[in-house]
């Protein structure tokens, strides 16, 4: 489905495909009886007859619609049109954080004391919800610079947190979410909690901070094997501007093992807000 193909999608006018992702693209479309800009979800054109690609769409639809909160998308409808299922979410204009790493640490380093409290809002109200992400990562937080603004979005593996007995009874998952932020649990297919956001939100908070993912493998199963037991470099060798106090929250966030953790996202964003992230205002030259 190409945007020389189609026009319309029910009654949305598609204007430009803004982000393609591994199975669905992101439009920017027009809604012409509200007079205002929507984001339309789609599958690629390979995935738009399977099944459990359709289900996953349908799942985020599911869930995210029960969510409201400024610093998540607002997910508003899901519907199909010609055999074509879609997602119809509130048109928020900004590039993704993954974006603003590839522009460079000076394009966005000073924003940072103020975005990355933001990030942990959003994932706690997630968890005061019952649920967690599951592919927290900076493709995922959009920014928008001019006004400071942050939204989490794509919903598509959050489950329901599993806690007391019900861990007991949960059957290990399948393996899902992003190899380069996927906590030591989420490897092994552990039932789903808080910790499995945080670590991934440490990966993240690593690289904004560095430029650089907190580990790298040769292969896949080799970068995984990193997550299980290698620690990662301290973030101070890679910024010089890193407070010791904040370098040691990160060092929380990333531990192997869940307890080792802060306990839940709001104790985290508590931590956050006793210390500063940069000893001074950063500039370029502080990454390694």
């Amino acid at each position: 489905m190409s945007s020389a193909s189609i026009g319309y999608l029910g009654p949305y006018r598609l204007l430009n495909v803004v982000n393609t992702g591994q199975s669905s693209r992101l439009w920017q479309a027009y809604d012409d009886q509200n007079r205002k800009f929507i984001g339309i979800k789609t599958l690629l054109d390979q995935y738009t007859k399977q099944k459990d690609q359709i289900q996953i769409l349908k799942w985020e639809y599911d869930v995210a619609s029960k969510f409201s909160h400024p610093k998540l998308i607002q997910v508003l409808g899901f519907d199909w049109y010609q055999k074509i299922p879609y997602l119809v979410m509130e048109w928020f204009s900004a590039p993704n954080l993954k974006m603003w790493i590839n522009r460079g640490y000076p394009q966005y380093c000073t924003y940072l004391p103020k975005l990355m409290p933001q990030m942990v809002e959003s994932l706690l109200y997630l968890h005061q919800q019952g649920w967690t992400h599951r592919d927290i990562k900076p493709d995922n937080f959009l920014f928008n610079n001019d006004s400071g603004e942050m939204k989490l979005i794509d919903f598509a593996l959050a489950r329901r947190i599993v806690t007391g007995f019900g861990k007991l009874f949960a059957m290990k998952s399948k393996t899902q979410g992003t190899a380069s932020y996927m906590s030591p649990e989420q490897i092994r297919g552990l039932p789903p909690n808080q910790q499995v956001d945080i670590y991934s939100l440490g990966c993240t908070f690593y690289e904004l901070l560095t430029t650089r993912l907190p580990f790298a493998g040769e292969s896949m199963s080799d970068l995984l094997n990193k997550h299980l037991v290698t620690p990662p470099p301290p973030v101070t060798q890679r910024n010089k501007n890193i407070t010791p106090e904040f370098a040691a929250i990160l060092k929380m966030m990333l531990a192997k093992k869940p307890d080792d953790r802060p306990k839940s996202t709001d104790e985290l964003s508590k931590m956050l807000h006793t210390v500063r992230i940069f000893r001074r205002s950063p500039i370029p030259d502080d990454v390694a």
